[in-house]
């Protein structure tokens, strides 16, 4: 294989460049444009420019003035840009404080946050042995099934979390095995209730393929669930297990408190 071979650039989707022109045009300016504007600004006709915009506008990324028909963008892209920043900040505060877990008990540490799909990861260290799966930023983890998606189980509304325990819980029927039993037969309120409880969440090394899971909230200014922190390592006697799970309460304890949790 040649040097040039190796070094060629990933395809790309050209009409998502394109259109992403029209964003960058529009996040430029300090006022809503009109069409001919956009097209103009951008160089492309203003049938496909257009184009573009309706489909913007459908999914929330644009929005238009119904009185002028000028565009500018919409409360989705506000809720992009506020996600970034929040997701940013919320790393950078957390790192040096998960790096002391992972050291403290040797057990992979992640920090996950609420995506659109459900608790999704955006930072982990992993431990001295491997999980069960390979845990990267990006991914997605179920509700019912994790200690993680336990957390936001029991602390987000139910109507953010509903539909996604439903999907679970339909694709575990048919399947075999106690794991899908107890996640086809788990019972919300009762786990919402234990987990409040205990300030943590865990589950059981027996649905995890023989790891010992424990995920812990962590609270905003306004006393809402922002993230949770999760470690994830071989199962532990009673003893190394209450150790390590009052070390992930003071991590996520320590979180909450830089992030003006009140207490």
């Amino acid at each position: 294989m040649n040097d040039e071979s190796t070094m060629r650039e990933p395809r790309r989707i050209k009409s998502i460049e394109v259109g992403f022109r029209i964003l960058r045009l529009l996040e430029q300016v300090q006022e809503k444009l009109p069409l001919r504007d956009i097209a103009a600004g951008v160089g492309m006709p203003a049938s496909n420019a257009h184009l573009y915009l309706a489909s913007f506008l459908h999914e929330g990324v644009v929005e238009r003035d119904p009185v002028s028909g000028r565009y500018g963008l919409g409360p989705f892209a506000v809720q992009l840009g506020s996600a970034a920043l929040r997701h940013s900040s919320l790393v950078e505060r957390a790192k040096d404080l998960l790096s002391q877990l992972r050291t403290q008990t040797r057990h992979s540490v992640s920090l996950a946050v609420w995506g659109n799909r459900g608790p999704t990861i955006v930072f982990n260290i992993d431990g001295d042995e491997y999980g069960p799966m390979g845990i990267r930023a990006g991914h997605v983890l179920p509700l019912l099934s994790t200690a993680t998606g336990r957390v936001f189980l029991s602390w987000l509304p139910t109507e953010q979390t509903e539909q996604l325990v439903e999907q679970e819980r339909s694709s575990s029927v048919g399947l075999a095995g106690n794991f899908d039993a107890r996640i086809r037969d788990a019972t919300i309120v009762d786990i919402a209730r234990d987990v409040r409880r205990e300030g943590i969440a865990r589950t059981d090394p027996a649905m995890s393929g023989g790891f010992f899971a424990a995920s812990a909230p962590v609270f905003d200014q306004m006393r809402q669930l922002c993230a949770a922190i999760t470690t994830l390592g071989p199962e532990l006697d009673s003893t190394a297990a209450a150790r390590l799970e009052e070390a992930l309460r003071n991590t996520a304890d320590e979180l909450s408190r830089r992030l003006g949790a009140p207490r």
